[in-house]
Formats: structure tokens, sequence, C-alpha cells
């Protein structure tokens, strides 16, 4: 960073925004030399087109401490640290839908420990809970920063909001008293264990979230911030095989969401088929086909017996090894219409793989390229032919349907 370039930031900045015209403006009453002001201007223009947005003091902090492998100096990127602003509004909307969640009158258990007859994704989101704080510990103690931080992003964002708060809004709304007290009883430990957990690096959102939280018991600290961090001994709920149900679970996820993107069924919930190669895999994937269904907005989740055959008209993806998906797409698309789609796209990436063999078959290639362009081209070839292969396996699947 340089104060002639105009690239060095006030912290004050990022925590309250700052305009474009602002940044100028300081650079007017600084010690620069005034031949240096006008290249420091352009310089902030480049760097801070719009200014500098609001991004808070938790923000910025949380930002810091994930900076921290990179040494004394920090080449802070604004984005990300606007980025870890919305994270705080994550955290403020998924504490109000918990606490909604919960009711008014939700009174939780005097301990953490689980009841019993907790749900398969209750057990895996305390398996998780308890990485978090295994991580979180080692981080602390070994002064990794960069890996408490991770630890704990990826838990609020991509399995607390992403995975387990979408699998209990059918619960908390179904018949089932039990599953929903059990899993408003483990929401809330979440809440409670997540928020002390964060408390170091976002102090003031974690204790407002907290303060709206019930208590245990009258004698609980009344503070967040003097209340016990989190320890493995108070959160020992490792669960490898509720993790592997999961792990099944968010694999078919994440492959029938690639179906319905490639066939733009983002407003339909198409029917969905899971053949698997054992019958083990198959009661797993029972077991599991209600969070499918939750996760990736599916319409019936249905397991085939072994060697049955899928419904005609389905699209097929992998989930693993063991298990295949048919997405139902009969009466839900066009397919001339579609293969039209496909055959236009199929001709534009013939002409582009083409082009790509032609570069790489030119003479004197290999010595006159430079390495990582060669790999680059390498990499895009192999990227077109594979979505050729799926253009392919697609319209031979619309000509059955027609």
């Amino acid at each position: 960073m340089s104060k002639s370039l105009g690239n060095v930031i006030d912290p004050l900045d990022v925590i309250h925004g700052v305009s474009l015209q602002g940044l100028h403006d300081q650079l007017l009453n600084s010690n620069l030399d005034p031949s240096e002001v006008e290249k420091a201007k352009e310089g902030q223009k480049a760097d801070f087109p719009a200014g500098i947005p609001e991004c808070g003091t938790d923000a910025l902090r949380f930002g810091l401490c994930a900076y921290t492998s990179q040494g004394r100096d920090i080449n802070l990127d604004v984005n990300r640290i606007l980025g870890y602003r919305h994270f705080c509004n994550k955290l403020w909307n998924a504490t109000k839908f918990a606490l909604r969640g919960l009711g008014k009158d939700f009174v939780p258990s005097p301990t953490s420990q689980p009841g019993g007859h907790e749900s398969l994704v209750d057990r895996w989101i305390r398996s998780r809970l308890t990485e978090a704080v295994r991580l979180s510990n080692q981080g602390f103690q070994a002064y990794d920063f960069p890996a408490v931080t991770t630890a704990q992003y990826s838990f609020w964002l991509y399995e607390l909001c992403d995975v387990y708060l979408e699998c209990l809004k059918p619960i908390l709304n179904g018949v089932d008293q039990v599953a929903a007290e059990c899993a408003r009883q483990t929401l809330y430990t979440c809440l409670d264990v997540g928020l002390r957990l964060l408390s170091p690096f976002m102090p003031f959102v974690t204790e407002e979230l907290f303060q709206r939280l019930p208590r245990r018991a009258p004698q609980a600290p009344p503070s967040l911030c003097i209340t016990p961090y989190p320890e493995l001994s108070e959160c020992s709920w490792k669960d490898p095989e509720a993790e592997a149900a999961l792990e099944l679970a968010l694999s078919i996820t994440r492959a029938v969401r690639s179906l319905r993107a490639d066939y733009n069924l983002t407003r339909i919930r198409p029917d969905c088929f899971l053949e698997v190669a054992d019958e083990a895999t198959g009661v797993l994937a029972s077991a599991v086909s209600g969070y499918v269904q939750a996760l990736a907005s599916a319409g019936v989740v249905a397991v085939l017996a072994l060697g049955a055959p899928a419904p005609q008209g389905c699209a097929v993806a992998l989930a693993s090894d063991r298990c295949s998906i048919h997405l139902q797409l009969q009466g839900l698309v066009d397919p001339a219409r579609e293969l039209s789609k496909l055959q236009a796209k199929r001709v534009e990436a013939q002409r582009q793989a083409q082009r790509l063999r032609e570069r790489r078959a030119a003479s004197g290639y290999p010595v006159k390229v430079p390495l990582e362009v060669q790999e680059a081209d390498e990499a895009k070839l192999q990227q077109t032919e594979a979505e050729l292969r799926k253009v392919d396996e697609a319209i031979a699947l619309f000509q059955k349907m027609l």
C-alpha cells in the first residue's frame, strides 16, 4: 500500500462507509505533496469507483482475523469484508427465523444433551457443531485465526442455514410433536453454542442476538461476553453414521439441482427416482428421501427396487458410485423446443472445440505458446468435450420423448 497511490484504507471508512468524493476530500487534508494528490485520486477512483460501502465493526474484525494468514501486511479486499457484512445479515435472519420456529412458549431443556429421540438431521447438525467447536478450540490454541473463522463461517452458512433450517421447515409444521420438540431443542443448542463460538470475532451482533434467546436456567450469565466458551467436554456429539447418511442426501441434492438447472426447471418440482446398487444404500436413501425433497425442491422422491427400471422420460445423473438419480421430465418440458435449443448449443460447442483443436495442432504451438496458456487451452477443450457429451445425452433423451 502507498499513501501516494491513495490505496491506504482507514478502518473507520470500512466501518462507516465513505463516498468516492469523501476519499478525495481526505487527500486534501493529508500531508501528501500537491503533485501526488491527482495520482492518489486516480488510484482511489480505480480501486473504489463507488466509494467504500458501510461494512460495520463485526464484519471488519471477522475479516481481519480471517486475513491473518497473510502475515503483518494485509492486501485487504473491501468486497470480502462486505461479504462478511452479508454474513452478519444471514446470522440475523437465521436467528429471527429460528426464534419464530421455537415459539413464544418455548422452554429450553436444563442441559444441551440430546433427549434420545433426535431425528437423523438433528444428530447430523449436532455432529457438525461438535466439529466446529473442535476446530475453533484447536485454532485458538494454535493462534490459527483463519482456521477458526473458516470453521464457524462454514457451520453457520453451509450447514445450519443451508441444510438444517431447510430440513426443519416440514418438521416444525408437521403433526409429530415429539420430533418437533426434539428439533426445537437441537435448534436452540445450535444457536446458543454457535453464538458463543462467534462472539470473540463478532461481539456486537452476537450479543444482540443472544439477548433474544431464552435461558436454560435463571442463574445463567446475563451477557454473552461472560458466558463460557464452548468446549468439547460440553459438545461431544460426533456421529459418523449420521454424517454419512446426510452426505448421501447432499450428493443427491446437488445432482438434482444440477439437472433442474440444465433443463430450466426452476419453478417446477419434478419427481425424482433413486436407483441404488445394493440394499444398504437403498435403506440409507429411503431414510434421507424426505430431506432430499426439502433441499432439492423435488416432488416425490422414491427409491426404486433393486433391478427395477426407471420410468420413461427421465434425465439421469450420478450422485455417487452407489446411487443414480432419475429426474422425471415427461410432461414438464416441450421436447421439440428443447431439442432445437440443444442442437444450436451442440453446433456452437463443436465449433469451439474445433477451434481449440486447430490451435493446439498448429505448427510451433508446443514451443511458442507459454505453458500456462497450453494448460488453459487443454482445460477448455476438456470442458467443451464434456459439455458436448452432456448435450448429446440430452438430445438422445428428448428424441425418445417425441
